[in-house]
């Protein structure tokens, strides 16, 4: 369950960040993680009802993130679709995955995950100073 506090910085991110704010965009707010890297925002699902509600709600621009061969979350990347923000979805993705060291695959794509990147999970705590509104950021 998201706490008052943790929903509200969730809020003021979204509308500090997105000039047009619609009901689906306000839908994903109540679940998973949300981290930020200038304009791109990351949801990350914590549990398998989180990955499902991502996977059929997700936004027509939205990139889906999925491990190819280990039990993990399912992460949404909004926003520009970078190289960088790629790398970055695919290591927050492996971050919060049943995967401990060395390099993971994670799919994804818009409509078929039909693209692939090589990635090794980050610190935590590298992981953490993302999180909208840490902070550290």
């Amino acid at each position: 369950m998201v706490t008052c506090e943790e929903y509200a910085k969730k809020l003021r991110d979204l509308f500090e960040n997105k000039k047009r704010v619609s009901m689906a965009d306000v839908a994903l707010l109540r679940v998973g993680r949300h981290f930020r890297i200038g304009k791109n925002k990351f949801i990350v699902g914590r549990n398998e009802t989180e990955n499902k509600f991502l996977s059929t709600n997700k936004l027509p621009s939205d990139f889906c993130f999925e491990l190819a061969n280990v039990v993990g979350p399912v992460t949404l990347l909004q926003g520009p679709k970078t190289k960088g923000a790629v790398k970055t979805a695919a290591e927050l993705t492996a971050s919060y995955s049943d995967a401990k060291d060395g390099e993971v695959t994670v799919n994804y794509g818009k409509v078929q995950l039909d693209k692939s990147v090589k990635v090794s999970p980050p610190a935590r705590n590298e992981v953490e100073k993302l999180r909208v509104g840490n902070k550290q950021r």
